[in-house]
């Protein structure tokens, strides 16, 4: 799975500036696959500087064209390209401690005024202003810069990129958001494993989401659920694979697939351990005792 904070930290040949605690990068995608699957563990600004992407979740679709803007939360996400034309693209990678300085320092005052978000979508559109479109294409003179450039002045200009996003009575939404990430910086090992485990992260990558080491993640797992990471996720998986194959028509490929299973060959194996049959005996033998009470 493509780790794109990862990838545009540590590759060379970037136009970017990277901070203690952000990442601005220029890029025209490396991924040559129409569909891939994707994951971060900062949350994002992405800016479209031309052609167009679309970022695919469990619950929605989001394609994104030239001058639009979304706010991406940490997690893994699919992306579908389109080839046609040329994607080139502003990303504003932000770690927790980030969100949470900004919030604290930027608009304290109005933290009577926002509101915890219990749910919060994965995907945000940003309502573009002049100013903000202004302050997007600012950031190029200070990629060219690159090192040279103080880096209190580009935080400070990246935090004015969000304290416009916030004050845009459109984006008040992404504000709460904001305040809610502030607030839960790491986000809940329960909260993350719930929405991630449908993608086939490993263990230090999950680790890595909740803001902890390894060894620590799988303790405050064990203390939580009462079993390691592996056996839960492989449970959870399974789970969901198995209701899939009743409620619709998916192939057996394609199931294995959205459960996150790292192979058509590990799915099979594992989800006859668990049920006895393969899922395509599975599947044919429901199928039978449906027609039959019938």
């Amino acid at each position: 799975m493509f780790d794109s904070y990862k990838h545009f930290l540590e590759t060379p040949g970037y136009n970017k500036i990277i901070g203690e605690d952000y990442l601005i990068v220029e890029f025209k995608c490396p991924i040559k696959e129409e569909l891939f699957t994707a994951w971060s563990e900062c949350h994002s600004v992405v800016y479209v500087l031309s052609g167009q992407k679309k970022w695919i979740t469990p619950t929605n679709e989001y394609l994104v064209k030239e001058d639009q803007s979304i706010f991406v939360r940490k997690g893994a996400f699919k992306n579908q390209q389109y080839f046609e034309d040329g994607f080139c693209v502003l990303m504003f990678f932000m770690k927790d401690d980030f969100i949470r300085r900004c919030v604290k320092e930027d608009i304290s005052a109005e933290l009577t005024t926002l509101k915890r978000v219990n749910h919060p979508e994965f995907i945000y559109r940003i309502n573009i202003s002049e100013s903000l479109k202004t302050l997007y294409h600012s950031f190029f003179s200070y990629l060219k810069e690159g090192k040279k450039i103080s880096q209190k002045i580009v935080e400070l200009k990246f935090r004015e990129m969000l304290l416009n996003i916030c004050s845009n009575q459109g984006n008040s939404e992404i504000k709460n958001v904001f305040y809610t990430l502030s607030q839960n910086a790491d986000g809940s090992i329960e909260e993350i494993m719930e929405e991630q485990f449908i993608y086939n992260l490993k263990i230090d990558e999950f680790a890595r989401l909740c803001g902890k080491s390894s060894s620590s993640f799988k303790r405050e797992f064990k203390k939580i659920y009462n079993t390691t990471p592996g056996k839960w996720l492989l449970t959870k998986r399974l789970n969901l694979a198995s209701s899939l194959m009743l409620s619709t028509d998916f192939t057996v490929q394609q199931i294995c697939y959205d459960c996150g299973f790292e192979s058509d060959s590990h799915f099979v194996r594992s989800f006859k351990n668990k049920f006895g049959l393969t899922p395509k005996q599975w599947r044919n033998s429901k199928k039978v005792m449906q027609t039959n009470q019938v």
